[in-house]
């Protein structure tokens, strides 16, 4: 009776661990309708290729810079296509997003996939698959020098 209870409870434990993130999620930016005093997040252009969606809460380790996510224009991957009625995904909010992000910094790309649904001018939107963008920490390549000069 013991090993069978031990067993179930092995099964139980690896498909409750197995069983964690590697799960669609999706955020509703809206820059749009939202004042300037309450918007959450800024997006921005990096460069012709790549946009970024930059929220205001530092809040993934190491507490330093804005939790960042952005995707890539790519043959591989285009340009999402813009459609005039909002996709009706089941969104999270931005406590809810933030909590993740804090939890999962690091693999967040391995645990999840995000997409972010941007509302754009004239009620049209356009959903991109995201990819979290890691704090990196400055690389010190110089020494000081203590001594008369």
């Amino acid at each position: 009776m013991k090993k069978i209870f031990l067993s179930c409870l092995f099964i139980f434990l690896v498909h409750h661990a197995f069983s964690q993130g590697n799960g669609k999620i999706y955020f509703l930016a809206d820059t749009i309708n939202t004042s300037k005093n309450n918007q959450v997040l800024r997006i921005e252009t990096i460069s012709f290729f790549e946009y970024s969606f930059i929220f205001y809460c530092k809040c993934a380790y190491p507490y330093k810079s804005y939790v960042s996510f952005s995707y890539l224009i790519t043959k591989k991957e285009p340009k999402a296509e813009i459609v005039s009625k909002k996709p009706n995904y089941p969104y999270i909010s931005f406590k809810e997003l933030m909590d993740i992000a804090a939890k999962t910094h690091r693999y967040f790309d391995t645990t999840y996939e995000l997409y972010i649904t941007e509302v754009l001018p004239g009620n049209k939107y356009r959903t991109n698959k995201v990819s979290f963008v890691p704090y990196i920490e400055p690389t010190i390549d110089f020494e000081i020098l203590k001594g008369k000069q």
